[in-house]
């Protein structure tokens, strides 16, 4: 049984590795050519981003070689009437759908690997490898706090003659949360700190919420303290400086993001974005599990009749359309808060499971 098992994996494998380096060739391919259609970076700029940038790829391409892994090694096992004599020799089809699972949760758990670490990492390089890459690539849009405030839990900044520090930036009301400022003369002496629980950027002005202006504190006098419901705050960066000088949140991995996103949902921060990403790392590697099954439903039908590429082809084309669309929907929706972000994110995988739960029930006497 043990020939058997490792007969099914290596056909198993063996597909899953064509599939994917064809389907990573084909996306290389096409976003090369994209690239040095591009006027303002080189032909090697070009090539280090494509490199930085294929891992958030593979959430495309692993699920549909997974899909095509199982269809692929069934139907060559069809075609040389292998698959009959595996059941005729006693292998049940549940130890085959074992099998397949074990397959797909190897490629489920290092694509986990992929979006929760290496990814974040890459993108991480970016400037270091691309000098001002976040500019010159503007397809990709730079998301959330810098890494580096997730240790501290605050961004520090600093303008003409005063520096200060926030705990987030919410950029679709525009406010500053939990916001300290340092105001400094020209001797570099502090003068005077303002805190605030928030500033919101109203008309063209800053106004302070549960403001505390703390004043004198150069002089040899006691500082003066004084305290505002309300109060305009001077300080003369706009939204729009703040959006620039955020870092890309998916340089985080997978620890940092959820710390991340703990902090703005404590703030009060609409954080269904932010979810939507975190879960999306989940969803993706299930969804390898759900569609490598879903292609080995085959196994109930061993005889190689009423099989062929083609179908297996067109096959593998409407299914990946339909799963291509759908989620993109979703997950778009779910960044949009339109839709809850579980659901969001994985609503396709639960579908396709229903599809594969009904396929278990309707043959559930060949398991």
């Amino acid at each position: 049984m043990t020939s058997l098992r490792n007969l099914i994996l290596k056909e198993w494998f063996r597909f899953f590795l064509g599939a994917f380096l064809a389907l990573t060739l084909l996306i290389t391919i096409a976003e090369l050519i994209t690239g040095f259609l591009r006027h303002n970076v080189t032909a090697m700029e070009v090539i280090l981003n494509h490199f930085v940038e294929i891992t958030d790829k593979f959430k495309l391409i692993t699920p549909v070689s997974c899909l095509m892994a199982s269809l692929f090694a069934i139907n060559k096992l069809k075609n040389r009437n292998e698959l009959t004599a595996i059941f005729a020799a006693g292998y049940s089809r549940k130890k085959f759908f074992l099998d397949v699972a074990t397959g797909a949760l190897v490629i489920a758990s290092l694509q986990f690997m992929v979006a929760g670490f290496f990814e974040p990492f890459a993108k991480s390089k970016k400037d270091f490898l691309i000098k001002d890459g976040q500019h010159k690539f503007k397809n990709l849009k730079s998301q959330g706090l810098m890494a580096s405030t997730i240790e501290s839990g605050r961004l520090w900044f600093k303008s003409n003659n005063y520096y200060f520090s926030f705990s987030s930036f919410d950029k679709k009301i525009d406010q500053l949360n939990d916001v300290s400022i340092y105001y400094y003369n020209p001797e570099n002496l502090l003068i005077k700190k303002v805190k605030a629980k928030a500033l919101r950027y109203i008309g063209n002005a800053w106004i302070g919420s549960d403001v505390t202006n703390t004043a004198h504190i150069q002089s040899n006098i006691f500082p003066i303290v004084t305290r505002n419901d309300k109060q305009p705050i001077s300080i003369s960066e706009t939204p729009a400086d703040f959006k620039e000088i955020e870092a890309d949140i998916t340089t985080l991995n997978i620890f940092d993001l959820y710390k991340y996103i703990s902090r703005l949902n404590t703030g009060g921060i609409n954080v269904n974005e932010y979810m939507v990403m975190l879960l999306e790392k989940f969803s993706v590697s299930l969804i390898c599990i759900v569609f490598g099954l879903i292609a080995a439903t085959g196994a109930f039908r061993p005889n190689r009749r009423g099989s062929s590429f083609g179908k297996s082809l067109l096959f593998v084309f409407v299914f990946v359309i339909l799963y291509w669309l759908i989620n993109s929907y979703f997950i778009e929706l779910g960044k949009s808060s339109k839709l809850n972000p579980f659901i969001a994110s994985f609503g396709v995988p639960v579908l396709f499971s229903v599809f594969l739960a009904h396929q278990f029930y309707k043959n559930r006497k060949l398991v």
